[in-house]
């Protein structure tokens, strides 16, 4: 299956919500599938009992969450449809690669920033956690190579913006499997969504073929297909699209790894 990457846009009043009882968040993620709701009307390609078992573990999963009483059941099943009338945003299988992209780090840990710049006299860095020193200490997994690309970004200079657009934010509740969800405020949506304006399809598309031709390329990019930098610009023009149509609605934004 793999793991997918997924960003979802939500009101700044539903993230309020989260902040202040995050077990709605799972609710929140199977009322995408209630009967009433809009992702049905595109969902045309599941139909007959499929269709019907998903609907009903969805309403299933809503009746038994510990609901106040039934006027709050009632509310917060229409707060959740309504905004599930913008739907998320799926990276698929690619997210680990366009991460690389747009930030220059391979690796999945916590990185320091939002949004930086790819300059030689403003490289962020990051803090090695206890699983890199371990390696450094280690005599067969330790090599300054590796700490040098842990701790900053292996993109050649482009003088072009850095962007956690992906894997960044502030956690929030207790999502187990590939780690909790994330948050990002409006204001650093709208960070962000400046931020990959400023790189632009052009500059995307230069750091992926700075990359394709370096002697030692990063391994998580499969460089030998020829249509992968169309893929992945493709997706890097869905996620600017993504995050400027939420910085345009004042919106919050989920980001998360299933």
């Amino acid at each position: 299956m793999g793991i997918v990457g997924e960003l979802k846009q939500i009101s700044p009043v539903m993230l309020d919500k989260f902040k202040i009882n995050s077990s709605f968040l799972d609710i929140f993620f199977s009322a995408k599938y209630l009967a009433e709701s809009p992702f049905w009307e595109e969902a045309i390609y599941i139909s007959g009992n499929s269709r019907l078992n998903i609907q009903q573990q969805s309403e299933d999963k809503f009746k038994e969450f510990k609901w106040t009483d039934n006027q709050q059941r009632k509310n917060t099943r229409a707060e959740f449809l309504k905004e599930w009338q913008i739907s998320e945003l799926s990276l698929g299988k690619s997210w680990h690669e366009l991460h690389f992209l747009l930030t220059g780090y391979t690796h999945t840990d916590k990185l320091s920033f939002l949004v930086s710049k790819n300059s030689s006299n403003n490289l962020p860095k990051i803090s090695l956690n206890n699983w890199s020193f371990f390696k450094i200490f280690n005599p067969i997994l330790g090599n300054k190579k590796y700490i040098e690309q842990y701790i900053s970004p292996t993109l050649d200079i482009d003088n072009l913006p850095l962007v956690n657009a992906i894997l960044g934010g502030t956690e929030i509740g207790n999502k187990e499997g590939y780690g909790k969800h994330r948050y990002l405020i409006p204001d650093e949506v709208r960070q962000v969504a400046e931020a990959l304006s400023e790189l632009s399809e052009n500059g995307f598309i230069t750091r992926y073929k700075r990359e394709e031709v370096k002697e030692e390329q990063v391994g998580i990019i499969d460089w030998s297909e020829p249509e992968t930098v169309e893929w992945l610009t493709e997706y890097y023009k869905g996620i600017t699209a993504y995050y400027i149509a939420a910085n345009n609605l004042g919106n919050a934004m989920l980001l998360y790894l299933t």
